[in-house]
């Protein structure tokens, strides 16, 4: 039996990149982080002291940090959270007394291992708490206006470590909702293979062998008689050949006014003296095939009542609900104040079928003892049916809709909170460089276009465009990027992350990361032509190419949150349908060779009578015993397919498929107990 989960070699890509991609992005902001806190305290000329204490710090942090990002730490202890936040609180702020202001940017990993680590409400507090903590160390020591910077770049870097782990974490929890949805689809298809094989086929089967009994029965002394019974039974096995397809594809077409005539005469046959009235008019198609089934389920009962001798079927319709009523006068074999069919004091899955049926509709069912002593099924429908024709698929996906809705939304909520924290610290840097104040203002122009040009590149899918439509948006934003260095007369901050990151995002294969480093290595010689000191240089290009890989990471995130999300019924979809090939296969397998051996045999048996009644009866029982195998047959199918469910199929399935009653096994033909489908 396939697995659900094989149905989609994306959503597997999808699970193993996510955590690749955070883990790259976490490394690369880690790695930043470090890179420009070494340069800031080396900046300083300390001693020999103030580097082994902060290769210590480092060390703590950094190992602090990697655990809370990629190891789930909400799922840890209280103790151990408390634990693990105190001690990297304690390597956060401590330092600042020996290290001074370059140690301030380790209050953003404290700040996002917070958010990461606390559940609840209890969280924003605390978030608050840690980054309003750096404030007055930097004021302290650098005045309040590196406050402002202090305070946004430690929120920036919070939100892009927790933002990361996040998402990577969405992703992971969409792709396991998308297997459960298939994995639910999957169940409910099996379910509706068994009930329509109980309904359908477990009908058709019965009457096959009442009307091969009545031959056997009748060939000895009117042979005419066998040979119509004979006749019948060729119908009811083309009928039940275009049953096994209907079961197979889920797409049922039945008459009401077709399977009344069918079943009058296989209770003929049956020796029950039936009626019916139907004055219920023309019927939509859906609420017409389950009143159809209605009818084949309670006439498939009324043949195992071992004292029913009549039977009356009516159909009305008053204003818009039509009404189906099949009654026999079995009711002697019925469990007092169970409602359970005679024969099946235990009950069983046929009425449950019809239930489910008929409330699929709008309808309802009930069944159990009239007025008059008969016994009765009564089926309820509106003539306006609702609209639920594909319940093994729709009904997951409405299940998972109100959990998955908002996962698009937290994911491009985090990208532009990204976007808008980078533009934050951008401007801040570049309003350091403007000599007045209409170079900011044209400087401003630029970065709008930046801005917006990236926006672009990330909210859309900018990898889908032409070629020539990227390489135009490319081109106009590495154009405003650079622009401002002529007027400027220094890089501006981490001026080609943003650019870094549009190459990464719209540029396929191995040449967006060639793009990606020199879009970064254009910053050195123009840092170094304008008298750049080499400490700040190397903060350019780390900062830029952090900045680049961060917009990469959160953009590729929010694709595969947005992919996942679109296409979270296609793995249903595609699960169902594969279901449907191998329960097709099976059946014809199985069932369509019994049939076809039926018919043919049932064929020369027509031939043969009245002329060759000797030969004729040996090839009679030939049928009983073919349709004895199709109804065990038809029980193998049901309860697992022939035994190729795998052990997590049957995991997946709580309980077990409804079971279909067994023929004789002491090789004698059948009564009119013994033929029945199910109960």
């Amino acid at each position: 039996m396939l697995d659900a989960s094989q149905g989609d070699g994306r959503d597997d890509e999808s699970g193993l990149q996510a955590p690749r991609m955070a883990l790259l992005v976490t490394l690369g902001v880690l790695g930043g982080h470090t890179l420009v806190t070494v340069l800031n305290v080396l900046d300083q000329d300390p001693g020999p002291w103030r580097l082994a204490l902060l290769a210590l710090c480092l060390a703590a942090v950094l190992a602090l940090q990697y655990a809370h990002s990629t190891r789930q730490p909400r799922t840890w202890p209280v103790r151990v959270r408390v634990l693990t936040l105190s001690a990297q609180a304690l390597v956060t702020y401590l330092p600042l007394a020996w290290l001074g202001l370059p140690w301030g940017a380790m209050a953003g990993l404290l700040a996002g291992s917070v958010l990461l680590a606390v559940p609840g409400r209890l969280r924003w507090p605390l978030y608050a708490a840690v980054t309003a903590g750096i404030v007055p160390a930097v004021v302290a020591i650098a005045g309040p206006g590196v406050a402002i910077y202090g305070v946004g770049a430690t929120m920036l870097a919070s939100l892009i470590i927790f933002g990361v782990s996040s998402l990577s974490g969405l992703v992971a929890e969409i792709r396991d909702a998308r297997r459960a949805l298939a994995g639910m689809a999957v169940v409910q298809e099996r379910l509706r293979v068994a009930g329509d094989l109980h309904d359908l086929l477990g009908y058709s089967l019965s009457a096959i062998a009442l009307k091969c009994e009545l031959g056997h029965r009748l060939l000895p002394t009117a042979p005419e008689q066998a040979r119509s019974e004979v006749a019948g039974v060729l119908g009811v096995a083309g009928e039940a050949l275009g049953d096994v397809r209907l079961v197979a594809t889920g797409y049922r077409d039945m008459s009401l006014a077709a399977e009344t005539e069918s079943a009058l005469s296989v209770l003929s046959a049956a020796r029950i003296a039936a009626e019916a009235d139907l004055a219920c008019g023309p019927l939509p198609r859906q609420v017409d095939t389950v009143l159809a089934i209605v009818l084949r389920e309670a006439v498939t009962n009324a043949l195992r009542h071992s004292k029913a001798q009549h039977c009356a079927v009516t159909a009305t319709r008053e204003g818009e609900t039509v009404s189906l009523r099949i009654r026999n006068d079995g009711v002697g074999d019925v469990c007092p104040g169970t409602g359970a069919e005679a024969g099946n004091a235990e009950g069983g899955s046929g009425l449950g079928n019809l239930t489910t049926r008929l409330r699929g509709v709008g309808g309802d069912l009930t069944s159990g003892p009239d007025g008059e002593g008969w016994f009765q099924v009564v089926g309820h429908a509106p003539v306006a049916p609702r609209d639920d024709d594909s319940p093994a698929e729709s009904a997951p996906q409405d299940r998972g809709r109100a959990t998955q809705h908002w996962a698009p939304r937290m994911a491009r909520s985090m990208l532009v909170a990204v976007l808008l924290g980078y533009t934050l610290i951008t401007v801040i840097n570049a309003a350091d460089s403007a000599g007045s104040g209409t170079a900011m203002l044209a400087f401003l122009g630029c970065f709008a276009v930046v801005v917006a040009l990236q926006a672009l590149h990330s909210l859309r899918r900018s990898h889908t465009w032409p070629v020539r439509t990227r390489a135009l948006t490319l081109g106009v934003q590495a154009a405003a990027t650079y622009a401002p260095l002529l007027w400027l007369g220094g890089p501006w901050g981490s001026m080609a992350g943003f650019l870094a990151g549009s190459l990464l995002i719209t540029v396929p294969g191995t040449l967006r990361w060639a793009l990606y480093a020199t879009s970064v290595a254009v910053v050195v010689p123009v840092a170094a032509a304008v008298g750049v000191a080499l400490s700040d240089i190397v903060y350019l290009a780390d900062s830029s190419l952090v900045a680049g890989l961060v917009v990469y990471g959160f953009t590729a995130l929010y694709r595969l949150v947005t992919e996942l999300h679109e296409a979270k019924g296609a793995l249903a979809r595609l699960a169902v349908a594969r279901e449907r090939l191998i329960v097709e296969r099976e059946l014809r397998e199985v069932l369509g060779s019994s049939l076809s051996a039926i018919t043919m045999k049932c064929a020369l048996i027509h031939r043969l009578l009245p002329q060759s009644p000797g030969p004729a009866r040996d090839e009679l029982t030939t049928v009983l015993e073919l349709s004895r195998q199709a109804l065990a047959d038809v029980r193998l199918v049901a309860r697992g397919y022939r035994g190729q469910l795998g052990a997590h199929d049957r995991s997946e399935r709580r309980r077990p498929l409804p079971e279909f009653g067994s023929s004789n096994t002491d090789g004698q033909p059948f009564t009119v107990q013994q033929t029945e489908a199910t109960r």
